[in-house]
């Protein structure tokens, strides 16, 4: 047995086990990430059904728009929106300085076991009067 044909059985072996890996599972990866992912998959889908139908405009549309969403990470985090919680989330940006101290206590309390999960999603929503338990 030569040397070379050693080495490409087993760069041949490799890489078949590995394609279906890089491939196949690459493309799904970045949609299994985002944090919501159903406007992406309403395009994906809309595409597919005007394929089916047989509607190369509105195909060729939808494949644009979900081309321009997946080269652009800014694009895709704006429809999609953002995995960062805590003070780094872009949610606090839009926050005054005070509503930002709340939150601060608020994330104190919790870490000393209180339930205050309700009020830190109404404060970053903006209900800042609605802070009772009755939903």
């Amino acid at each position: 047995m030569n040397v070379t044909v050693f080495y490409t059985s087993i760069t041949l072996i490799v890489g078949s086990m590995m394609r279906p890996i890089l491939v196949y599972g690459t493309w799904k990866g970045w949609i299994y990430e985002v944090t919501e992912p159903m406007a992406i998959i309403k395009l994906i889908e809309k595409c597919y059904l005007a394929r089916h139908e047989e509607n190369l405009v509105e195909e060729e549309e939808a494949y644009r728009m979900l081309q321009e969403i997946v080269r652009s990470p800014e694009l895709l985090k704006a429809i999609c929106g953002s995995c960062l919680k805590g003070p780094t989330s872009p949610e606090l940006d839009k926050m005054s300085p005070e509503d930002i101290d709340k939150l601060d206590r608020l994330r104190k309390l919790e870490a000393k076991g209180f339930d205050v999960e309700k009020l830190q999603e109404n404060l970053i929503k903006g209900k800042r009067n609605n802070f009772d338990d009755s939903d």
